[in-house]
């Protein structure tokens, strides 16, 4: 099957994620080219794992990488952090919300793990697709723990069909566990 040959699957990057993962920024980075990204991606791709609140390996999956060279997105926050609120949007057709961003040191890169789209399921909820691949890069993920809670807003998005999102059902302890992750944490500052 195409999608257990790693050497066969066309990858690439959305631009979404071209545009959100950039050195210096509030989102994770990889300190890398995007072609020795997608080298990491095809050694991880027999490790992969279906996505959060997915079950298959079809649609949206979670590869496992080397934390070298990502940098983190997160301050671990406590009551002297200083925060600051914005109130933002991740893309021009989405609605906004309330993005808390933290001053501080950034979490330090224990894991790494890259998520990735298939094609078919990039054009649910009136996406777009940012190239002939078969999968796209969407998301990097870098930080202490090894299974990192998606964002709550995230699954809120992603489970109410907002723009921007693709459906997924999530159970109330998923949404638990990454309410309670997330509390102690916030958006690093771009530096």
């Amino acid at each position: 099957m195409k999608n257990d040959d790693p050497g066969a699957l066309k990858l690439g990057w959305s631009d979404f994620a071209r545009g959100r993962h950039v050195p210096s920024g509030s989102h994770v980075w990889f300190n890398g080219t995007e072609e020795e990204l997608l080298d990491l991606v095809r050694a991880g791709w027999p490790r992969r794992r279906p996505g959060a609140g997915r079950d298959g390996l079809d649609k949206v999956v979670i590869v496992p990488v080397p934390p070298q060279g990502f940098v983190s997105a997160t301050v671990k926050v406590d009551e002297r952090t200083p925060l600051r609120a914005e109130f933002t949007r991740r893309q021009p057709h989405e609605d906004g919300y309330i993005r808390v961003l933290a001053s501080g040191p950034r979490e330090e890169v224990r894991h790494a793990a890259v998520v990735l789209y298939a094609a078919d399921v990039l054009l649910e909820n009136g996406g777009t697709r940012s190239g002939d691949y078969d999968w796209e890069v969407v998301c990097l993920l870098a930080g202490p723990t090894a299974d990192e809670p998606m964002d709550p807003l995230t699954m809120a998005r992603n489970m109410m069909e907002k723009p921007g999102g693709t459906y997924c059902a999530y159970t109330a302890a998923q949404f638990a566990e990454a309410i309670w992750y997330w509390s102690q944490r916030a958006a690093a500052l771009s530096e």
